[in-house]
């Protein structure tokens, strides 16, 4: 039977990404289990993985910022959603809490993965979403966080690493698109002499989105 907040970020995920495509269960060699949700209708050309019983470990054990993790992938490059378990596995192991932004290395450029998208790390962080209230996920048993994953270059990890996360933060966040403000919202809704030139802007918004979500994208520093 599903823990409380396993159940709870199923049904927040499902809103927001639709239903999954697949559940996998991953073991660890300590014994840990884990469940990856797989959707496919998130983002076009991407799967969305999102763990599963990762908040209800972090909850049991006290920790304040608990929650699930999403990471956005446009290959469908299986080793992608291992290294991305393989790192849950590993801050479970180190009680690494999720919302101290902290990259986990998988490999240097001799690594595969690493060769083939020249990335080396994933990068823990609050998510890049559209709609601000994704973050958050609200249960009768207090307040939970969604978090993303992101890959990273190995120029990347090393700036975090010597400058620490709020500057990289400022040059990491360069790189997505901001979204359309409220003001633009109401006019792309009721002006529509300027329907077009709105919608061309929200297109243009999604793409350069999806180039910052990409695991073929530049490094930002």
């Amino acid at each position: 039977m599903p823990s409380f907040w396993t159940e709870t970020y199923r049904e927040h995920f499902q809103n927001y990404f639709g239903k999954p495509f697949d559940v996998q269960v991953f073991h660890s060699a300590d014994g840990d289990s884990l469940k990856l949700a797989t959707h496919d209708w998130a983002r076009q050309g991407f799967h969305v993985f999102a763990s599963m019983g990762l908040a209800d470990r972090l909850a049991r054990a006290g920790d304040a910022a608990f929650g699930e993790v999403i990471l956005f992938s446009d290959e469908p490059d299986p080793e992608a959603a291992k290294i991305f378990v393989n790192a849950l596995f590993f801050l479970l192991l180190h009680d690494i809490p999720l919302d101290s932004r902290f990259a986990i290395a998988f490999g240097s450029l001799h690594h595969a993965f690493a060769q083939r998208y020249g990335k080396s790390a994933l990068y823990f962080t609050r998510p890049v979403y559209e709609n601000p209230a994704f973050e958050e996920v609200v249960g009768d048993e207090g307040v939970g966080r969604v978090f993303q994953a992101f890959f990273i270059t190995p120029e990347e990890d090393a700036f975090l690493d010597a400058k620490g996360a709020d500057a990289f933060e400022r040059e990491f966040r360069t790189q997505f698109a901001e979204t359309l403000s409220e003001d633009e919202r109401i006019e792309l809704a009721i002006d529509m002499e300027r329907s077009h030139e709105m919608q061309a802007r929200v297109e243009e918004l999604q793409h350069q989105l999806s180039r910052s979500l990409s695991l073929h994208r530049r490094s930002c520093v």
